[in-house]
């Protein structure tokens, strides 16, 4: 069943919810993250610890609310005792009222459900019948044991859990038709309701989703008027702080038992301690101890659900045993008719585990061709290459999720195309200091990096444009400037980032089409110089011989009108 939702516009792929789940039930491809339903333990931890909040917990109580306002059935909210944690120790009394308000008949404290467990360790402690025995409060362990542990299965308590003997404590007590509701910081309570075989509770809502619809129904609880509880208060209340449990079950025992001598106990929490205890039990190097486990660090106080983000669990721990040493009225339910028994079978998950040649041949593919190239720096997520190619294998990875190799191509590319290119570029930080030049750069000064980097720009250009890069933190657009002492006229442009405080320069030296085109400048105007004297010159020919054409017209005028009277006149110049 899907309990956690992805939104994908939200997940950039950082891997941190990889990095922090502990069996890495979550699938990575094509930039998508899929948590993987039938691996997951619903620990919370990816939920939790995502940078993005793209994470969510999928628990519809639509269907729970309304039977709550319109079910004749006897409503009972059944509260983990870490809810002290969750909405302080002032507000106990006020939860209750609160919840009365919601619709509910009944309000009662798990710590009583707890106190019967307690004893039910204690009575298999003293009977000798397990080697180590580990509790079964937490559902997220039993889902670990059960997935990845399955030959230690049977060391698992085969108890019901607090909130399982509650469950039944109260079926006896508002009858089979009663409609019970767990409320918890738990996001794995839900699925151990659900796949219970004895299905004694109806339903789970957590102290998150608990907050919410107090907000909806307009309900403070720092205004609420108080309710009251229907069961009196136990010393199991203890159990959701670390070490709780171990403390619970070593006061329920008879002071001469020799279950002191012969059984450790000791108390694990966080999912990865939990998975090396695991371990060391599975190699045989643990025996005779009693195991109070919890995946949550600082155990249920601090679970996935509860209503605030802050991590506290040291000091909300000290403050709940502060409020609990103070409550000392207590009279413990006899819980003794009730049957604990529960049937724990394996569950492993089925994982195709490819070859050493497969592996080997994954790895080469991101440069690891040798064991001294597995860096298991963990960036990835995985603790080490080898697991890291194992997922790919399975369609859990993608085979680039290996950031020093990407890191590695990036560099090698970046050097490259800084080696290659023949513009100069220069980055200079807030204070003018060159922090990094290519080679073509280095050529222009006649330096090496070494000499160049930490000497300020001015030293070598022009400053001006580096300055307004960096005073006014813009971009210094395209145009073209003259470094006369270098030698070399460039078109310029400066790009300013403001993630480093960086402004780079690119300079493309134009120099010689510069000179060319001074050149070319330098032939057109020398051929219009010589065109205009050869005007001039045709000009002056022009005139001298238009002066030239002048004078001969004129003569063969006079000449012509000469022969035309002789021709006439007969020479009597036509006057008769």
């Amino acid at each position: 069943m899907k309990y956690i939702n992805v939104a994908e516009a939200n997940c950039k792929n950082c891997y941190k919810c990889l990095k922090v789940c502990p069996v890495k039930s979550i699938k990575y491809s094509d930039n998508h993250v899929e948590v993987l339903e039938n691996e997951c333990i619903l620990c919370g931890r990816c939920i939790r610890n995502c940078p993005q909040h793209a994470k969510s917990l999928v628990n519809d109580i639509s269907g729970l609310k309304q039977a709550i306002r319109e079910s004749r059935r006897r409503k009972v909210a059944a509260l983990a005792p870490s809810y002290i944690a969750s909405f302080g120790t002032e507000n106990r009394f006020r939860i209750a009222g609160a919840l009365q308000s919601l619709g509910f008949d009944a309000v009662e404290e798990t710590s009583v459900g707890a106190h019967a467990v307690t004893k039910e360790y204690a009575r298999i402690l003293e009977s000798d019948e397990m080697d180590n025995m580990i509790t079964t409060c937490c559902p997220s362990v039993v889902f670990l044991v059960q997935k990845y542990f399955p030959k230690l299965t049977p060391q698992l308590a085969q108890v019901l859990s607090p909130m399982e003997a509650h469950g039944e404590f109260l079926r006896r007590k508002y009858g089979d038709d009663a409609l019970i509701v767990f409320f918890a910081p738990c996001i794995s309570k839900i699925e151990e309701a659900r796949v219970s075989e004895k299905r004694y509770i109806d339903g789970v809502i957590t102290f998150k989703q608990l907050s919410r619809w107090f907000v909806k129904e307009d309900i403070e609880l720092e205004k609420c008027a108080e309710g009251y509880f229907g069961n009196d208060p136990s010393s199991s209340a203890i159990y959701p702080i670390f070490e709780g449990i171990v403390k619970d079950v070593r006061a329920n025992l008879p002071e001469d038992s020799h279950v002191f001598n012969k059984y450790n106990f000791i108390s694990v929490q966080g999912a990865k301690d939990v998975i090396e205890l695991l371990e060391e039990i599975n190699e045989g190097r643990i025996h005779n101890c009693f195991i109070e486990a919890s995946t949550c660090y600082g155990s249920c106080i601090n679970g996935p659900e509860k209503p605030d983000t802050e991590y506290h669990p040291i000091s909300t721990g000290i403050d709940m045993m502060r409020y609990l040493r103070a409550d000392r009225d207590i009279r413990e339910a006899d819980l003794s008719s009730l049957d604990l028994s529960r049937r724990i079978l394996p569950d492993p998950v089925k994982e195709d585990i490819p070859d050493e040649e497969t592996i080997r041949s994954i790895l080469a593919q991101i440069g690891k061709t040798q064991p001294s190239h597995e860096l298991n720096c963990g960036s990835c997520g995985y603790r080490t290459c080898r697991d890291k190619a194992i997922a790919v294998y399975q369609n859990k990875a993608e085979l680039y999720m290996c950031l020093p190799y990407m890191s590695q191509i990036s560099e090698t590319l970046a050097n490259v195309t800084l080696s290659v290119s023949p513009d100069y570029i220069i980055a200079v930080d807030r204070d003018l200091r060159v922090k990094e030049c290519n080679l073509a750069a280095q050529h222009l000064l006649k330096m090496t990096k070494n000499e160049v980097v930490g000497r300020r720009i001015d030293e070598f250009l022009d400053p001006l444009d580096f300055a307004l890069a960096v005073g006014e933190e813009r971009n210094v657009p395209l145009h073209k400037v003259s470094y006369n002492e270098r030698g070399i006229t460039v078109n310029q442009t400066v790009i300013y980032i403001p993630e480093q405080g960086l402004a780079i320069a690119f300079l493309h030296d134009v120099t010689r089409q510069e000179q060319e085109t001074e050149s070319i400048n330098k032939l057109k105007l020398e051929t219009m110089e010589m065109a205009q004297n050869v005007i001039d010159k045709q000009m002056t020919v022009a005139q001298e011989i238009a002066s030239l054409l002048g004078e001969t017209t004129a003569e063969t005028k006079v000449t012509l009108t000469k022969l035309k009277d002789l021709i006439v006149y007969d020479g009597n110049n036509g006057n008769g």
